[in-house]
């Protein structure tokens, strides 16, 4: 990767002398950012482009040429990529479209690219992108002249209309980039690749990412995983929703995945995720301007009380603790400050405060030792010079040792002050909510850095031949769908406890069933084609006699058929009853980040409550204690109003061991456990139901 932004020679591959083509704008910009390395125009049809002597092709050219940018039609990128390959270019940038996001010939011509670069050796950022800038390096390969100024933030797009944005944005706050980069397509490098970089690169601070699907999950985490333990990655994930995800595909051919499976990838790998482009906007410039907080604990000084009220409910909102000012601090104030000013957090020092008296208590709760983050807002005022405060606040800058943010709330009178704080790089905002919503980010974010490592995920002992029977005999079935005994069986193959049970074919069967298994059972419906049993009445529990099972035997048959009469059914499977609270345990198969194992409330209302929360196996001790607690049902888990506390030990052995069979089994695709009976502390729990689909290759 040193050659993406370190190239010591560069060939414009399609340079034009023609102002409006983007092959000439791509060298005038190289040439106006200072680059120092070799640079060489390729164009068969020019002499010389910019006062640079032009080459036929880039075999042409006589010493070496480390980056290649490719800006030529998209049927000629494959002659191009040929000739860059024999000249031993390290990196091809191409900034040429007309690829994946086109449709299938489109795509059919990049793997062609692909498959070129790979026998060359050749790294290959884009197709379908903006470019790179490099601001140590003097380097900008993309065609915006906007280069923005050298800083701490290194910034990565997949959009190369959000790129520009990114950097107009640079501009307009006096944010300083380190690297700047647009992936395009992705048919080589990715945001795994440039976080592997960016770890390394003391330049960088800061990192923001734009990204609207990843085809390596698995790699990203682990990268992401390791960088985010030594610098914050922010990152905007696009295509949330379905309609999103399908802009998403259509703009870059991405494949976006699941939102909440997006959420909980970045979670667990340590990356602040935002939803808007303001927030993405706000984070990076808190966290490229001021240093990591020591911990919670915000300090909010102000000259006027709504506002102070408004962010204190901010703190709430977003997780915050406000700081308890020490005695000394409020004493100190209390000398300083008229009577009318409130002297405890949040410290108002009224409206007609002028920037003295706003130094006062600024500096009183700086010196705080309970305070952490500090947010300064003002609110226009005829008896406050707001630029005036605005200097007082910037000659903080770089001298403290905490996060000083700052609301200017209001407009055009607001305007100069804001300029003044964002010029001497104090993060300013226009409302308390953005500001506390910053300080909130760079709270979590060095909560979760202070963490200690996962310790690895637990042993789990399973039968594999005994399972894979099971899944070998559904699959030369031809069957992607396996019923539920085949699913407890594998269940019971890896521990699980599930409950006696056998197939009843008539009424006389069910009673000797239930005879031999032991009073009160539960009967369902047995059917390859009905998931939800108690959708079509295929669900009775708590039988407790002979004739009640006799009974209820032709009651159930009747509702399904009536149901669905075209259904195959086999019969009733009758099983010992287990009590205790429900929950769900599940796996879903992700295409980019594996096996996703999902914890939550369950019984027949999980799908509207949603009360669920997820991690990607494998899974640590850690992580699946942070699954059980973070879900809104887990009081009633915990004993809430009196009751017993659940065997919770033994909900984590069963997500455990979900967690290996998705693990040692590729070829599942979904495994959901619905209900786990979960019993009281000491009492276990039971698997009573299974539902598991195939795919019928192995991959």
């Amino acid at each position: 990767m040193r050659e993406l932004f370190e190239a010591g020679s560069i060939a414009v591959i399609g340079a034009s002398p023609r102002p409006e083509k983007v092959g000439h704008v791509i060298l005038r910009n190289l040439i106006a950012s200072g680059y120092s390395g070799d640079l060489y125009p390729v164009n068969p049809k020019a002499g010389e482009i910019l006062g640079l002597k032009a080459y036929p092709d880039v075999l042409s050219i006589p010493g070496p040429v480390e980056m290649a940018v490719v800006v030529v039609p998209n049927t000629v990128v494959p002659t191009v990529m040929e000739q860059a390959g024999a000249k031993g270019v390290k990196i091809a940038v191409v900034i040429s479209a007309g690829f994946r996001e086109t449709g299938p010939e489109g795509a059919e011509l990049e793997h062609r690219v692909g498959e070129i670069a790979a026998r060359h050796g050749v790294r290959v950022l884009g197709p379908n992108c903006l470019g790179v800038i490099s601001t140590r390096n003097r380097m900008n390969a993309t065609f915006t002249d906007d280069f923005p100024l050298a800083g701490h933030v290194a910034v990565t797009s997949q959009s190369g209309a959000m790129g520009t944005i990114l950097l107009d944005w640079a501009k307009g706050t006096r944010i300083g980039f380190s690297q700047f980069v647009s992936v395009g397509n992705k048919l080589d490098i990715d945001e795994a690749d440039l976080l592997a970089y960016l770890r390394d690169d003391d330049d960088t601070k800061v990192i923001g990412m734009y990204i609207e699907g990843t085809r390596r999950g698995r790699e990203f985490i682990e990268q992401a995983s390791a960088t985010s333990r030594r610098k914050p990655i922010i990152a905007l994930k696009a295509g949330r929703t379905s309609t999103g995800a399908k802009a998403a595909s259509s703009h870059t051919g991405a494949l976006s995945g699941s939102d909440m499976v997006y959420s909980t990838a970045m979670a667990e790998a340590g990356v602040v995720r935002v939803r808007t482009m303001d927030e993405f906007f706000d984070l990076m410039q808190a966290f490229a301007s001021m240093p990591l907080p020591r911990g919670d604990g915000v300090a909010i000084v102000t000259n006027a009380g709504g506002l102070g009220v408004m962010a204190a409910d901010a703190c709430s909102d977003h997780g915050l603790t406000m700081a308890s000012l020490s005695r000394e601090t409020v004493d100190r104030m209390k000398k300083s400050l008229p009577e009318e000013a409130n002297f405890y957090n949040p410290v108002d020092v009224i409206g007609d405060a002028d920037a003295a008296r706003y130094e006062l208590a600024l500096s009183a709760v700086l010196d705080d030792p309970n305070v952490n983050c500090v947010l300064a807002m003002v609110a226009p005022s005829d008896l406050l010079d707001v630029t005036e405060v605005a200097r007082m606040l910037a000659d903080y800058a770089g001298r403290i040792e905490m996060p000083l943010v700052a609301a200017w709330v209001g407009g055009a009178d607001m305007a100069a002050g804001a300029a003044i704080l964002r010029e001497a790089g104090i993060p300013s905002y226009e409302s308390p909510d953005r500001a506390v919503r910053a300080l909130a980010a760079m709270v979590h974010y060095q909560e979760a850095r202070d963490r200690p490592a996962d310790d690895g995920a637990p042993v789990v002992e399973g039968d594999r031949r005994r399972a894979e029977a099971v899944l070998e005999a559904a699959c030369s079935a031809g069957r992607t769908a396996l019923s539920e005994a085949e699913g407890k069986e594998i269940l019971r193959a890896y521990g699980v406890n599930v409950p006696m049970e056998g197939l009843a074919r008539n009424a006389d069967e069910a009673v000797a069933l239930a005879r031999r298994i032991g009073f009160p059972v539960v009967m369902k419906i047995a059917s390859p084609d009905i998931a939800h049993k108690t959708d079509v009445g295929g669900v009775a529990v708590g039988l407790d006699n002979e004739e009640k099972v006799r009974l209820e035997f032709e009651r159930m048959l009747s509702r399904v058929r009536s149901f669905l009469p075209n259904a195959v059914v086999n019969g009733v499977t009758v099983e010992g009853m287990f009590s205790g609270r429900e929950v769900i345990v599940g796996m879903v198969r992700d295409e980019q980040f594996g096996p996703v194992i999902t914890f939550g409330l369950g019984g027949i209302f999980v799908e509207i409550m949603k009360d669920v929360s997820q991690a990607i196996a494998p899974l640590s001790e850690r992580r699946v204690d942070d699954m059980i607690r973070s879900i809104k049902a887990y009081p009633i888990l915990a004993g809430a109003r009196g009751r017993k506390r659940a065997d919770i030990p033994a909900v984590k052995d069963v997500l455990f061991r979900v967690a290996q069979i998705a693990t040692d089994f590729p070829q599942i695709t979904e495994f959901e456990i619905n209900p786990v009976m979960v019993g009281d502390e000491g009492q276990g729990c039971g698997a009573v139901d299974a539902l598991v689909t195939i795919r019928r290759d192995k991959r």
